[in-house]
C-alpha cells in the first residue's frame, strides 16, 4: 500500500484490517485502470445517528482524471472520468474553508458533463483534505 494511503486512513478513522485491505485492493485496481498515476484518495465519510462514521466511496486523482469506487464497503466497482469540471457547488455546515473541527461537513457536488456528476462528503478534519483536492483538481479544471 502506497504510502499516502497509509497515512490518510487512520485520519478518517479507518484502522481494521477488512477495510484497509479493501482500500489497498481498489487501489491497486484504479492504479491498473488509470492512464497515470494516482496521485491521491479521498473517503467520503459522513456521521451516524450512533456518531460513529460511515463510508460510501473512496475516489483516487490523478492530474487528468478521477476515479470512483461507490459502496467501496460492499462492492468492487470502479468508473473513471476525465476532469472537465463544468460547474461545482460548495455545501458547508459549521465549516469556515481554513480549519476543521469536531463538528465541520463539507460536500462538494461537480458536474463534469451534461449528465456525469459526483458528490464528495466529508466530516471533521476530512473536511480538510476535501477543501485541499478542490484546489488542486476541481477548481484549476473548471471550464470557462
Amino acid at each position: 500500500m502506497e504510502q499516502f494511503i497509509k497515512e490518510y486512513l487512520p485520519k478518517v478513522d479507518i484502522t481494521t484490517n477488512t477495510l484497509s485491505e479493501r482500500v489497498s485492493f481498489l487501489y491497486e485496481v484504479a492504479s491498473k485502470m488509470c492512464p497515470e498515476k494516482i496521485e491521491r484518495i479521498f473517503i467520503d465519510d459522513y456521521i451516524k445517528e450512533e456518531k460513529s462514521r460511515g463510508y460510501e466511496s473512496i475516489w483516487f486523482f490523478s492530474k487528468r482524471f478521477i476515479l470512483e469506487a461507490p459502496d467501496f464497503e460492499t462492492k468492487y466497482e470502479l468508473d473513471i472520468v476525465p476532469i472537465i469540471v463544468y460547474r461545482f457547488l460548495i455545501n458547508l455546515k459549521d465549516y469556515d474553508f481554513k480549519k476543521a473541527t469536531k463538528e465541520s461537513r463539507l460536500r462538494v457536488f461537480i458536474l463534469f458533463g451534461e449528465d456525469i456528476t459526483g458528490e464528495l462528503k466529508a466530516t471533521k478534519e476530512n473536511c480538510d483534505i476535501l477543501r485541499d483536492i478542490v484546489f488542486a483538481y476541481i477548481k484549476p479544471e473548471l471550464v470557462m
